[in-house]
């Protein structure tokens, strides 16, 4: 019977895992951390793109949205407690 190994690491984790199961120098591991930090990013900056893409948002709009916040306001301890 065979068993497979549960595991919470999704597949490229795994793939990435096997790939380097040899271990790197530190040089490399800071080098493979920037290419990965790297990929993230381009992987990001796509989602933004194609989500200001869909929505249409100006430049104009995206700028609001960042200078402003969104949080609730504090409540002082008689308002929290009712």
């Amino acid at each position: 019977m065979a068993s497979t190994l549960q595991t919470p690491l999704n597949a490229a984790q795994v793939e990435i895992l096997k790939m380097f199961s040899q271990g790197l120098t530190d040089e490399q591991l800071e080098e493979l951390r920037n290419i990965l930090v790297a990929f993230r990013f381009k992987l990001l900056d796509e989602h933004v793109d194609q989500m200001v893409e869909e929505k249409g948002y100006t430049q104009e709009e995206i700028n609001q949205a960042s200078w402003g916040h969104r949080r609730a306001p504090y409540r002082n301890k008689q308002q929290a407690a009712r």
